[in-house]
C-alpha cells in the first residue's frame, strides 16, 4: 500500500535543476526547460509538459480539491503574435521561479491565473490595435485598456487589478523580454493606485474579492434552506437502502439531492471554505469533552494559507452528517479503488500518471461524483459543480436565491457575530461553543489546529457589522436612549469623509446587544444592571434603542399596562408607571404611538 501523498509529488530534484530565466536562452535550449514532471511508483521521473508546449500541464502543482481538470493548464494560443506569446512565457515563467524582488515565488495556479485572467486579454486587447509587440506599447495603449476595463467592462477595482496585473510583471520583469515595455507603465503611482484600491487592502484580496462583496444569505432563505435539507437528510436511511439493494444507482438525483444537502449544512454549520469542504475525508471527525462539556471537530487542508492540516468546531448534527455522507461515497470509493489497481498495473504514461494522482487524491474523501466530461471518472466535486448543486438547492428549497457556496463562509462569519452580540440565538451556534462568555481568543487557543483566517474572517464581519449598525444610526433611523438622543444631534454635522468615519469609529466604540438595546459602555457604566431592568437604559448615556426593538418595547410598555390594571399595591403601581412612560418615550422616539394607559 502506497501513501495517497507520495503520488502527487512533482519531480522535485528534475524542476530544481531547471534555469530560473528563460529569457537569455537559445530558443532550442529554452523550449526544452521542464516545466512540469511527475515522478512514478519507483521514483522514476516523467516529464509532462515543456516551455515550448502550446500547452503548460500545472497538475502536479494545483492539488486544491475543488480544481476541475480544465483549470490545470495554460493554452496558449496559436492565433497571437508570436513575439507577444514569447515574451509572456519568459515573464511568467522568471515570476515563477524567482518570483518578485524580495518577495516569494507565487503558486503556480497564482501563474495559471495571471495567465488566464490577465495575460491573454491583454494579448487579445493589444492585437485588434495591430500591436504585435510589448515594445509598440505607449501610455496611450494602457490608459485606454485601463479605461476599457474600469468603465466598458464596469470591472470593479480588484477586477481592473486582475486585468491589469500581468502589465505590472512586463515592467517587473522587462529585462526577461525580448520586446519588453519601454516605460514605467504607471509612471510615479502603483498599479492598485491607479486601479483605484486604497487603505489596508492586500493583493490576496484580488482572488476573494474581498469579504464584503459576497452577499449574506437572508434569515428567511437561510431558514428555508436548512430546513429543506433537513428533510432530505431524514429520507437518508431509506435511499442509501434503496440504493444497497440495487433499487438506485450511486449517482441517481435523490442521492445527489442528498450530497448538496450535505454541502451545504456542513458549510453553513463550520464555516469551512469549499476547498476544505471537498478535501474532508472518511473519519476526519472526532469528539472530546473538556470541562463537562462534549466539544466536536472537523479535520480538513486548509490551502489558501498553506497552513495545511486544520480543525474545525461544529456541532453533533455534523459529524451525523458526515457519517451519511461516508456511507453515500461508499460504492464511489470502491470505483477508484478499482481504477486505482488497474492504473498501477499499466505501464506508466504522464496521462496516466496525472490520473493516478487524482485517484489516490480523491479515494477517501466525502464529496464525490461521477465527470460525464472526464470518461465518467469518479473523483471529487469540482467548485463549478458545487456552485451547480447549491442552486439547484435553494431552488428545491423553495426560493429564488441565487445561493453559491462561498456565501457560506461569510454568512456563518455574520451569524457568529449576530449570537456573540446578542441578536441571534442559533441552536447549532450554542451547542457549538458551550458558553456565551467565551471570547474568541479562549475559542481559538482552545485548540491551536483551527483555521486563523476563519477568525481574522469573523472579526472583519464585527467590525462590518459595528459599520452597518453606525451608518444606520447616523442615517434617518428614529433612535432612543441617552446615546441615541446624542447621535441625533449630531446628524446635523457634516463630515467630509463619511464611509472612513464609520470605519474607524467601528474599530473604537464597544458595541454589544442586551436583548432590548444596545449600550456603548467601555470602561463605566450601569454594571450590567440594565440587562435586567431595561427601562434603566432609556435615560443611559451609553444606550442607544433603535428600531430593530420596537417589538420589544411594545411588549414591555404592555407589561407595565397590565401591572396597572391588577391590584398589586401602591408599590408595585408606582414602578409600573414610571416604567410605562420610559417606555412610551422609547416607543414615540421610534416613531410608535404608544397604546393608552387603561388601568384597572
Amino acid at each position: 500500500m502506497h501513501s495517497d501523498l507520495s503520488h502527487k509529488l512533482p519531480a522535485w530534484d528534475l524542476l530544481a535543476s531547471q534555469p530560473l530565466s528563460a529569457g537569455q536562452a537559445q530558443a532550442g535550449q529554452r523550449d526544452q526547460i521542464v516545466i512540469s514532471a511527475q515522478i512514478d511508483d519507483v521514483g522514476n521521473e516523467h516529464v509532462l509538459s515543456r516551455y515550448g508546449d502550446a500547452v503548460w500541464d500545472l497538475r502536479p502543482f494545483i492539488d486544491q480539491p475543488g480544481a476541475g481538470e480544465g483549470s490545470k493548464f495554460v493554452r496558449w494560443p496559436a492565433d497571437r503574435s508570436t513575439d507577444m506569446v514569447a515574451d509572456c512565457k519568459a515573464v511568467l515563467y522568471a515570476w515563477a521561479r524567482r518570483g518578485r524582488p524580495g518577495m516569494n515565488p507565487p503558486h503556480w495556479i497564482t501563474v495559471k491565473g495571471v495567465a488566464v485572467a490577465s495575460c491573454l486579454p491583454l494579448m487579445r486587447w493589444l492585437q485588434r490595435l495591430g500591436v504585435s509587440r510589448f515594445d509598440q506599447v505607449q501610455p496611450l495603449h494602457i490608459s485606454n485598456y485601463r479605461h476599457h476595463c474600469q468603465h466598458e467592462r464596469r470591472l470593479s477595482p480588484w477586477g481592473v487589478f486582475n486585468r491589469l496585473n500581468f502589465v505590472d510583471l512586463l515592467w517587473a520583469f522587462r529585462t526577461e523580454a525580448a520586446f519588453g515595455l519601454t516605460f514605467n507603465p504607471w509612471g510615479t503611482s502603483t498599479l492598485m493606485a491607479v486601479c483605484g484600491i486604497t487603505g489596508n487592502a492586500s493583493a490576496s484580496n484580488a482572488n476573494s474579492g474581498g469579504t464584503a462583496k459576497t452577499p449574506l444569505i437572508p434569515p428567511d432563505i437561510q431558514t428555508a434552506i436548512f430546513r429543506h435539507c433537513e428533510s432530505v437528510m431524514a429520507q437518508a436511511s431509506a435511499l442509501l437502502d434503496a440504493r444497497d439493494q440495487g433499487a438506485m444507482r450511486p449517482t441517481a438525483p435523490p442521492l445527489l439531492a442528498l450530497r448538496a444537502a450535505a454541502l451545504y449544512l456542513v458549510s453553513i454549520t463550520t464555516g469551512m471554505r469549499n476547498d476544505e469542504v471537498l478535501g474532508l475525508k472518511n473519519g476526519a471527525w472526532r469528539s472530546e469533552v473538556r470541562g463537562g462539556a462534549t466539544y466536536h471537530w472537523v479535520r480538513s487542508i486548509e490551502h489558501k494559507t498553506k497552513k495545511g492540516s486544520v480543525e474545525y468546531l461544529c456541532p453533533a448534527l455534523t459529524h451525523e452528517v458526515l457519517a451519511t455522507l461516508q456511507r453515500f461515497a461508499e460504492p464511489l470509493q470502491m470505483q477508484l479503488d478499482a481504477e486505482i489497481q488497474s492504473l498501477q498495473h499499466t505501464a506508466p504514461t504522464p496521462e496516466g500518471l496525472a490520473r493516478l494522482a487524482q485517484a489516490r487524491a480523491d479515494r477517501n474523501r466525502l464529496f464525490l461524483g461521477v465527470s460525464q466530461s472526464n470518461h465518467n471518472r469518479v473523483r471529487v466535486l469540482t467548485t463549478a459543480v458545487c456552485g451547480s448543486a447549491m442552486a439547484d438547492l435553494a431552488n428545491a428549497a423553495g426560493t429564488s436565491w441565487k445561493l453559491t457556496p462561498h456565501q457560506t463562509r461569510r454568512t456563518y462569519a455574520r451569524l457568529f457575530v449576530e449570537s456573540r452580540m446578542g441578536r441571534t440565538s442559533l441552536i447549532f451556534l450554542k451547542e457549538q461553543f458551550k458558553h456565551s462568555s467565551m471570547s474568541m481568543t479562549q475559542l481559538y487557543a482552545s485548540n491551536p489546529q483551527q483555521d486563523r483566517a476563519l477568525f481574522d474572517d469573523i472579526l472583519s464581519e464585527l467590525t462590518a457589522y459595528k459599520g452597518e449598525l453606525l451608518d444606520a444610526w447616523t442615517g434617518t433611523a428614529a433612535l432612543s436612549g441617552g446615546a441615541g438622543h446624542k447621535i441625533v444631534a449630531l446628524r446635523a454635522t457634516a463630515h467630509r469623509d463619511r464611509k472612513a468615519l464609520l470605519s474607524s469609529a467601528a474599530d473604537q466604540i464597544h458595541i454589544r446587544a442586551t436583548g432590548h438595546g444596545w449600550c456603548l459602555a467601555q470602561d463605566d457604566g450601569c454594571g450590567g444592571a440594565g440587562l435586567y431592568e431595561a427601562t434603566r437604559c432609556v435615560d443611559c448615556k451609553n444606550a442607544v434603542i433603535d428600531d430593530s426593538f420596537a417589538d420589544t418595547w411594545l411588549g414591555i410598555h404592555e407589561q407595565q399596562l397590565e401591572l396597572l390594571s391588577l391590584d398589586v399595591g401602591p408599590a408595585v403601581q408606582q414602578r409600573a408607571r414610571r416604567d410605562a412612560e420610559r417606555s412610551a418615550t422609547v416607543l414615540t422616539d421610534l416613531g410608535i404611538a404608544p397604546p393608552k394607559d387603561e388601568p384597572a
